[in-house]
């Protein structure tokens, strides 16, 4: 790797650390929130409330990526993910563990902003799912080893954690280590520079949507993004009901990160072998069946099996609406585009959650499984549609 390119090693070391504090914590504010004796609805608002102020900052912080520079958001997200962590061990109340996943979803935000925009930007075209592909295995990486390393952190207690506050703690450091290769990147210039003037006028919501083919990219990535963060939110409930550890619940999750990080890495290769749209079109089925099936799991062993076969279905589409977004879009809008994509996905992320807590409040965790199927399939006639 020559010096020009060491860009996209220091952005996929960063995506590991910040992705394993953020999937570190977010079983961990379950946790506490069972601790504080807390019921499946608030936990529901809890998943929504950690997307919802990114859904504000979305559409500005598309235009401002081109102004002040992709490396800047990253650096800011990350020392976020510090404050909001360590902010995180010391709640023992719901007012004050509310300020801080809201600063951990933001946090998590302008790093996700920051290092797609440079990914987007700095490739080639012709190395969009290949790069894409490195960038989400980072991610499942680093979603994989956080729930273990808090699992070890936090110790269990039966179905619950021994101490949820060692697990931020852990989710602190992790994050501290995540800022130390990226201190340069706050003085780094925009890949993209425009001025404030130049980004309102040239772009626009309905510009960037009007591409063909975007709006399906964009409702596909909110369905794959979104279910896989009710999975993460979600399964430490559903284990509970079917009596299974914490220790066990860590282990699905990161089987299911696992999975992704497999089907992430090999992108490239798939890709080539079964084409884009029979292979987007065939992880998301297969992605609704592993769901269906999971809502009927007796054994955590099973629950770990299907979490992995979801897990590397799911993989394959995060990376694969990526490449589609950045390439339908214009160069000097594709930070612009991809701030979207995020918005869209934040969007399901916000709503999904408080959709699945009150379902799960009325019939039982099982049924999230197949809210989440049904979110899933329905992209499936659209994407084959688009893709032909």
């Amino acid at each position: 790797m020559t010096k020009r390119n060491n860009w996209i090693l220091i952005v996929l070391l960063n995506s590991v650390l910040v992705q394993a504090s953020t999937y570190l914590s977010r079983p961990m504010i379950t946790y506490r929130l069972l601790e504080l004796h807390s019921n499946n609805i608030l936990i529901g608002a809890f998943g929504a409330l950690y997307v919802l102020f990114p859904l504000v900052l979305a559409i500005p912080l598309g235009h401002w990526v081109n102004q002040f520079g992709e490396g800047k958001f990253v650096f800011m997200g990350t020392v976020c993910a510090i404050v909001s962590t360590l902010g995180l061990m010391i709640s023992h109340s719901a007012w004050t563990l509310a300020i801080f996943v809201i600063a951990l979803g933001t946090s998590q935000f302008l790093c996700m902003v920051g290092a797609q925009a440079m990914v987007g930007n700095k490739s080639t075209h012709s190395n969009f799912e290949k790069n894409f592909g490195y960038f989400t295995f980072s991610a499942a990486l680093g979603q994989m080893i956080g729930p273990a390393i808090g699992s070890a952190a936090a110790g269990s207690a039966g179905l619950l954690p021994r101490s949820s506050s060692h697990g931020f703690l852990a989710a602190a450091i992790i994050a501290g280590i995540a800022l130390i290769p990226i201190l340069p990147w706050i003085a780094m210039k925009p890949t993209v520079a425009m001025t404030a003037k130049a980004s309102k006028s040239g772009m626009s919501f309905k510009s960037v949507m009007s591409n063909p083919g975007m709006k399906i990219a964009m409702f596909t990535s909110l369905a794959i993004s979104s279910s896989i963060d009710v999975l993460t939110v979600f399964l430490p409930v559903f284990g509970r009901d079917k009596g299974f550890t914490s220790t066990a619940i860590a282990g699905a999750l990161v089987a299911r990160a696992a999975a992704s990080m497999i089907s992430r890495f090999f992108l490239g290769i798939f890709t080539e072998k079964f084409g884009y749209q029979r292979l987007l079109f065939g992880s998301i089925v297969l992605s609704g069946i592993a769901c269906v099936i999971a809502a009927f799991s007796t054994t955590f062993i099973f629950l770990t099996v299907i979490m992995f076969i979801a897990g590397f279905t799911l993989g394959v589409g995060q990376p694969m609406t990526m490449a589609w977004v950045s390439r339908k879009s214009k160069e000097d809008e594709r930070s612009f585009a991809i701030s979207i994509r995020l918005a869209s996905n934040r969007l399901g992320q916000f709503l999904m959650p408080a959709i699945a807590g009150l379902i799960t409040g009325l019939v039982g965790a099982g049924a999230v499984f197949l809210v989440l199927a049904t979110l899933i399939g329905s992209t499936a006639p659209l994407v084959r549609r688009a893709l032909k």
